[in-house]
């Protein structure tokens, strides 16, 4: 992506997101340490999610969230548990730490098709519910990756736990 294109204007986050080796044990620490929570917590499978993709082809993989809120902005941990995904990748090579940023757009498709005529790709992707997401190879350009998603999502299914429990 030349510094003159813009396919997208970043004019407000609504989630944060860290990859962690343990979804459990880190909300327990945001909780103990900062206060921040309550958190929901989802198991995300290929029963919970449809349209799977990894490097634009098809792909199996699973992982645990937890989220919560902090004045306007979702807070998110995400732990890979199985399959190759942006996740286990990030993990294994960084240990853990800040990987994405997420916008919502009202328009997804004209987003992505700006994104793909600078030269990116589509390194994960998945639709959840009425909702779908599409993490941009954006890293090496901005030090994290960026979300896109559309629809409700997470937001429309009932946790699996909550924590701290009620």
């Amino acid at each position: 992506m030349g510094s003159t294109e813009l396919f997208l204007k970043m004019d407000k986050v609504s989630q944060i997101a860290l990859v962690v080796h343990d979804v459990r044990a880190s909300v327990k620490h945001f909780w103990d340490e900062l206060g921040v929570g309550p958190w929901n917590i989802w198991e995300l499978d290929h029963r919970t999610m449809s349209d799977m993709t990894l490097y634009g082809n098809p792909a199996e993989y699973s992982f645990r969230v937890a989220m919560t809120s902090i004045s306007d902005v979702a807070i998110e941990l995400v732990q890979p548990l199985k399959g190759n995904s942006i996740f286990s990748e990030f993990l294994e090579k960084k240990g853990g730490g800040l990987h994405h940023l997420k916008y919502k757009v009202p328009d997804t498709e004209a987003v992505l098709n700006d994104f793909k005529k600078t030269g990116g790709r589509i390194l994960q992707s998945a639709r959840i519910g009425e909702g779908s997401f599409y993490y941009l190879d954006t890293e090496d350009k901005f030090g994290f990756i960026i979300e896109l998603s559309t629809g409700r999502a997470l937001g429309a299914k009932s946790p699996d736990e909550i924590y701290p429990p009620q």
